[in-house]
């Protein structure tokens, strides 16, 4: 949908939305203003402000739809899928194909002044975290530790992402394919099953 369509279905939030990530993929975070966002949705400079009181708002808002989105295209990535092992591949994969694809978005939900991407800092209320556990605890495991077991593979995937995004790799985005090759053989090392976080007992069934 194209922004001045959703304007005139009444939806100038979304409008708005999507204009403030085109021009963060455009030109960075730092161009993000409401007056920019506003005249690349087509409408008056005054019109954001009925959705959002500022600019530190908006930006909420664009962190959230990223954990959002991301959450999204990782329980798509595992459904249908009955291993516990490949379907923390299948995220992985996921989180960093979303960060190649989306980097402007993924660098706005990381950065070091957003704090938490949720109201509560515990990590263990991020989407990305709440659906590794939920994985994790498939494992016919009694755990040691889930939490760190969990931001094991957490850290792994997002390590590739910034590489990708921000770092030496980055000269392989663009090539969606080669991503992708990386993104699964780097993931395929993921060997919760001889981890440390485990203990020996195993679950009855």
């Amino acid at each position: 949908m194209k922004k001045s369509d959703a304007y005139h279905h009444g939806n100038l939030r979304l409008a708005l939305l999507d204009a403030a990530r085109e021009l963060m993929e455009d030109s960075g975070i730092e161009s993000l203003t409401l007056r920019e966002v506003a005249r690349r949705a087509g409408v008056s400079p005054s019109a954001p402000y009925h959705h959002f009181k500022d600019k530190a708002d908006l930006i909420r808002e664009l962190v959230s739809h990223g954990f959002q989105c991301l959450d999204r295209a990782s329980h798509e990535a595992i459904r249908g899928k009955m291993i516990p092992q490949e379907k923390l591949q299948a995220i992985g994969v996921t989180y960093v194909m979303y960060a190649v694809q989306h980097p402007a978005e993924f660098r706005l939900m990381f950065r070091p002044e957003m704090g938490s991407p949720l109201e509560d800092e515990n990590p263990t209320c991020t989407p990305v975290f709440r659906v590794l556990l939920q994985v994790i605890d498939e494992f016919q495991f009694v755990w040691r530790d889930r939490n760190t077991a969990a931001i094991s593979v957490w850290s792994l995937v997002h390590g590739l992402a910034s590489l990708l995004v921000d770092g030496p790799l980055h000269s392989m985005t663009a090539d969606l394919e080669t991503v992708h090759a990386l993104a699964v053989q780097v993931t395929s090392a993921i060997d919760l099953a001889d981890s440390k976080f485990k203990g020996e007992t195993i679950k009855s069934s």
